[in-house]
């Protein structure tokens, strides 16, 4: 009896300290987090900078990114047409073809522009009614422009005629031949419409070694600001552009595109002396800025609209109060139910690095690692080496079928399982370089290879796709990472469609029927269930 109790004694003492064990450590994480709460609450209201910064970094910047980089895309994309014989500037049905499309998909963009060094030009833009073309040329009496109407690319509808002093060539978008890629030009009038906006352009020699021409793309500043506008609505205070030159281009507060402050509802718009203040300060990314204006401060930032054109800088601008305001709405609304899945959350996270001991998602290791290892692996289901980017190495000259060989390979491993592709490496395994492609330089290669995704698979699988430029000594490779996409992905060859899938160290196309019948047994092949 007594060694009964005894044991029941034990027993009712390891479960009170079991209890104590578990209710001890939790009292204390539960005071943990109130002050952990606390300080979050006392850091984010004493800086407001950094509330700012991570404003200007969610969407509405992604956005405005994403439409620059999208226009230089297609600049790019034309400059190759152009020094690659593709573009007939005497066919102006082939060039409505081309160009009507391409201007279709950016509302933002009012007209585009192809012109010559000898003052030759062909203009496509809207008006309410359709498509108009306006085709000059230079005569001794002055420029000769034809209008044209056109209700379809190759339907030619009205016709009219004019003479004007007008020479493409002293415009603000036309420029030589230089390095450089596109530029970007001031705001200026546009000759036709006379509105004002900015123009960005790029140039090529032509391939008949008959001068060089330019093509160009019209953005008007009302267009632009719709956009900020719209954005803006999303957020406290102003979003506005300014370049390099502490220019205000264009605001959503209330600003002239020469940068003289109109009065805007409720309150200022600073965006002049902000980007004074940016430029006498050696035009800071990170750091913040605090400036007085009316006697109010506002807080601000600035960040590029991108790393590889650095000419327009993206301003975030609000009142230290307004943002106080909302920030305390933010912190001060909690519930019940907030309470309970805090504590909740806050239980099974306690417990699970309570009895894991607090595991980490291992970091994925640099580009040059992973580089490495590919070629350390070698080629396989999951891995293929291409030893150019456009280059037959036999011939010595680009072809388009050394480009589509590998672009196969990213849509089989789309469609299958990913994988890597490695361009710049042989078969061998050897890493070879790309200096066989004669590129002028790597970010040419790298936006190379970024438009030959986009134009043969399609920018909407960006996000499967991780392209970077490796460097190992003198030599560089691009290596291709490519996660399985969500739905089926077509290479796009002319106006045809080829679907490709991975089997063992091969891409495969497939029939219209194996295609069909793939997926519908791989309805999900970013997870491979059927």
């Amino acid at each position: 009896m007594s060694s009964m109790a005894g044991q029941h004694t034990s027993k009712k003492a390891a479960s009170s300290f079991r209890t104590s064990s578990v209710l001890v450590p939790l009292a204390g994480f539960l005071l943990i987090l109130l002050a952990m709460n606390t300080y979050q609450y006392l850091r984010v209201k004493d800086d407001l900078a950094t509330t700012v910064i991570n404003e200007i970094r969610n969407n509405e910047l992604a956005e405005l990114k994403s439409f620059f980089e999208n226009l230089a895309s297609k600049l790019n994309m034309v400059h190759d047409w152009g020094k690659n014989g593709v573009l007939d500037a005497d066919d102006i049905v082939a060039l409505n073809r081309k160009f009507m499309p391409l201007i279709g998909r950016q509302a933002p963009v009012s007209g585009l522009l192809l012109a010559d060094d000898k003052g030759n030009e062909y203009f496509l833009y809207r008006d309410k009614e359709g498509w108009i073309t306006r085709v000059s040329s230079l005569r001794d009496g002055g420029t000769r422009m034809v209008f044209r109407r056109w209700r379809t690319p190759d339907q030619a509808g009205e016709q009219w005629e004019k003479t004007s002093a007008y020479d493409p060539r002293k415009r603000p978008w036309f420029h030589a031949p230089a390095d450089g890629g596109v530029r970007w030009t001031p705001v200026y009038t546009f000759f036709e419409t006379g509105k004002k906006g900015i123009t960005a352009s790029v140039v090529w020699n032509r391939p008949d070694g008959r001068g060089f021409m330019v093509f160009a793309m019209d953005i008007p500043l009302a267009n632009m600001r719709t956009i900020l506008t719209r954005l803006a609505e999303k957020r406290p205070g102003i979003l506005f552009l300014a370049n390099t030159t502490g220019t205000i281009v264009i605001s959503s507060g209330g600003q002239t595109a020469t940068g003289d402050v109109r009065p805007a509802p409720n309150s200022p718009a600073p965006a002049a002396a902000i980007t004074r203040q940016w430029l006498a300060g050696g035009r800071p990314v990170k750091k913040p800025l605090t400036v007085q204006v009316n006697g109010q401060p506002w807080v601000a930032s600035l960040q590029p609209l991108s790393s590889a054109q650095s000419q327009f800088w993206v301003g975030a601008a609000a009142p230290e109060q307004e943002l106080l305001s909302r920030l305390n709405e933010t912190l001060f609304r909690v519930d019940t139910v907030d309470v309970l899945v805090a504590l909740a959350g806050g239980l099974f996270l306690f417990f699970l690095v309570w009895r894991t001991g607090g595991h980490r998602a291992p970091e994925q290791p640099p580009p040059l690692e992973r580089l490495r290892r590919c070629i350390a692996r070698g080629e396989g289901a999951e891995i293929e080496f291409k030893s150019t980017v456009r280059t037959n190495l036999k011939s010595g000259k680009p072809g388009k079928e050394i480009e589509l060989a590998w672009l196969k390979a990213v849509v089989a491993f789309l469609n299958s399982d990913g994988g890597t592709l490695l361009l710049g490496v042989n078969d061998d395994g050897v890493l070879v370089g790309l200096a066989a492609d004669g590129f002028a330089n790597p970010d040419r290669c790298l936006l190379h290879v970024k438009n030959l995704l986009n134009q043969h698979i399609g920018a909407e699988f960006a996000r499967s796709l991780e392209v970077t430029l490796v460097e190992d000594g003198d030599r560089q490779a691009v290596l291709i990472e490519c996660r399985p996409a969500t739905g089926p992905v077509f290479l796009k060859i002319g106006k045809n469609e080829e679907f490709y899938i991975r089997s063992g160290p091969s891409s495969i196309k497939l029939s219209p029927s194996r295609m069909v019948s793939y997926i519908l047994q791989n309805r999900n092949p970013a997870t491979g269930s059927t």
